[in-house]
């Protein structure tokens, strides 16, 4: 249990100056935990049932976090495959400004791009296919 007194907020770890946004990452979780367990009242340490559900919380961030890379992962197959689809077609933009056939799909930034008459078109800027 970690006591008002045995809290030094001059050498604590700064835990939350990190730019990843407003909830807690997997490091900072894991920082946060170990302070709490260095600063913990050693007459009344922290007991199994609340360690072992902090370390389920650690688990299902770290589940989250592994979800959340898998995702990513697919959206960008999806990306890659939909516009390999697109090759021999001939597409749109919605503006209008660039209409003709796909000859290729580039990648810019590991981004696909469509080759449409040399200039390279998003995917998502296709409003329509024939």
């Amino acid at each position: 249990m970690l006591t008002a007194a045995a809290f030094d907020p001059t050498t604590a770890p700064d835990l939350f100056s990190q730019a990843a946004g407003p909830a807690l990452g997997q490091d900072a979780f894991l920082k946060l935990l170990i302070t709490q367990i260095q600063m913990q009242d050693p007459i009344e340490p922290l007991s199994t049932t609340d360690y072992i559900a902090q370390l389920a919380q650690f688990s299902a961030v770290e589940q989250l976090q592994t979800a959340n890379l898998n995702l990513g992962i697919l959206y960008q197959a999806e990306a890659v495959s939909q516009a390999l689809l697109l090759i021999g077609r001939s597409v749109a933009t919605a503006d209008g400004s660039v209409s003709g056939l796909v000859e290729a799909v580039i990648f810019s930034d590991g981004q696909p791009k469509l080759l449409i008459g040399g200039q390279h078109i998003d995917p998502a800027d296709v409003v329509r296919v024939w």
